[in-house]
């Protein structure tokens, strides 16, 4: 069955249609979140994507996904990291909401999601996902700059969360 998901206008704001799984017409966004999910001892969870993945094959990332119609962004926030790794960041973790970025074809909802787990904890999704690991801030940033090509505006968003963390 394929997904459906809500249509956003240009300010961000539900239009009231709908849209299956695909590429947003001309004027039209969609709503997706990242979720940057990290240990008290600041160590991220990075997930290598499927070489099967239609895009950014391979590539080393943090949990993404589409908002599905009629979800809120932390109801897929949510969705997303237990279906792609496992985790449920509904119980025992302090959920941050770090901004909305908008892209070409939709906004980015960023989530920092502090919770106590190990690897060990992760149930991967073998569609989505071919391998975890923990990195450490500095890395963080080199792979979401280098490795996924972030965009300023996106990094600068994070860069900014994660500077944050480091003065607590």
């Amino acid at each position: 069955m394929s997904e459906i998901w809500d249509v956003y206008d240009e300010n961000g704001r539900k239009t009231g249609r709908t849209m299956r799984r695909g590429e947003p017409l001309p004027g039209e966004y969609m709503l997706c979140v990242h979720v940057y999910l990290y240990t008290p001892e600041k160590m991220f969870l990075v997930q290598k994507r499927s070489s099967r993945k239609e895009s950014h094959p391979g590539v080393w990332d943090v949990t993404v996904g589409a908002v599905l119609c009629g979800e809120e962004s932390l109801e897929g926030a949510r969705r997303e990291t237990l279906e792609e790794v496992g985790i449920d960041i509904a119980a025992n973790a302090s959920v941050s909401f770090i901004g909305r970025v908008k892209k070409r074809k939709s906004f980015a909802d960023i989530y920092f999601v502090e919770k106590k787990f190990d690897i060990k904890d992760c149930i991967l999704q073998k569609e989505e996902v071919e391998a975890v690991r923990f990195v450490n801030e500095k890395e963080l940033l080199y792979l979401q700059e280098h490795d996924r090509l972030r965009d300023a505006d996106y990094m600068k968003v994070i860069a900014g969360a994660v500077g944050k963390l480091e003065r607590v």
